[in-house]
């Protein structure tokens, strides 16, 4: 499948340059005669990789420019039924075709699916999961596999709970006394949830990244009048300024379990992969409708995570600092409907 092409391309070298990766990335685009201007297919790649990292299979260092398979791993998913476990890092045909004859010549036990992604994200690998009557049997499909395995808890869970929160970067910022950067500049708009090109800045409060004009370095960081704190994350870095200025943008569906996240405010890394890992697929994605929602402009882009319990979505609301916007949010033939 060619879906599984890019990710078997990374598993197989275990270790590769972001070069070879965005190489690997275009040759496979070619190949399914995807018809995208540039700057489409920049942002599909933007979104591929960010879906890589939160699916569980592979980590991107971008200030080494390098990209790392993660282990192969079944991990359990948040389900209240029977344990669910899905196949998350480096994958191999090898690995797979274990995995289903395990579980062929264990059926009184054991149960073997494959969903794929939408046709948008053609590239990411489908999601294949395992169910069994007993952990003890998904523990049983790993070692046959000669994978690692997670199963004490959901990842999602293990996820949430290391992941930072909003009051630990928050508190790990050191302003200072800082003049402007003479190089090319973005404010990132609470109004319309994105960086916008800008001669000046409200240096009262706000986040402003810069781009080196030597080597395309981007820097971060939050202005408070004349002191500046430098961020690592420029996705922390969005919502601390949405908490400060108390801007509510997730949404929730309790009935429905759906999670919603704006596109241009991603989640921070570890809270997005626990997001995903609820159902082990990449979020959907949908628009606001003609009407503002909380701080989500009108026909604002939105992603959404699906299966994710209220008590996951609560805690990850509070990391962020965040209140979570109830509200009904409808999947209609393969469209989201807000």
């Amino acid at each position: 499948m060619s879906s599984e092409l890019l990710l078997q391309t990374i598993s197989t070298r275990s270790r590769m340059s972001l070069d070879d990766f965005n190489a690997a990335f275009n040759i496979l685009i070619q190949q399914q005669e995807i018809s995208s201007g540039e700057e489409d297919l920049n942002f599909l790649r933007r979104k591929t990789i960010r879906f890589l990292d939160s699916l569980g299979h592979c980590e991107f260092d971008f200030d080494r420019r390098q990209v790392f398979a993660c282990p192969p791993m079944l991990v359990t998913l948040p389900t209240y039924g029977l344990p669910i476990a899905i196949l998350t890092g480096a994958r191999s045909e090898k690995i797979v075709q274990r995995i289903k004859d395990f579980v062929k010549n264990n059926r009184d036990s054991l149960s073997y699916s494959i969903e794929s992604h939408r046709n948008e994200y053609s590239l990411l690998p489908s999601a294949i999961y395992i169910e069994a009557v007993s952990p003890d049997h998904i523990r049983e499909v790993a070692q046959n596999g000669q994978i690692g395995h997670y199963l004490d808890q959901p990842a999602a869970w293990s996820l949430v709970n290391f992941s930072a929160g909003f009051e630990d970067i928050k508190n790990g910022l050191l302003f200072e006394e800082k003049s402007d950067l003479n190089w090319e500049k973005h404010t990132f708009s609470t109004k319309l949830l994105k960086f916008s090109w800008s001669h000046n800045i409200d240096r009262s409060h706000g986040l402003v990244e810069y781009i080196s004009p030597v080597d395309q370095q981007r820097l971060h960081f939050i202005w408070n009048d004349h002191q500046a704190a430098e961020v690592d994350d420029r996705d922390w870095g969005r919502y601390l300024i949405l908490a400060a200025e108390e801007i509510d943008v997730m949404l929730y569906d309790d009935r429905r379990c759906l999670l919603a996240i704006p596109a241009t405010v991603p989640l921070p890394r570890f809270l997005a992969r626990a997001a995903t890992l609820c159902s082990g697929l990449a979020p959907e994605s949908g628009k606001i409708g003609e009407d503002a929602i909380g701080g989500l402009p009108a026909g604002h882009t939105v992603d959404i995570y699906t299966a994710v319990p209220p008590s996951i979505a609560q805690y990850i609301s509070e990391k962020l600092s965040q209140n979570l916007l109830r509200y009904d949010i409808n999947i209609e033939n393969g469209e989201v409907i807000i």
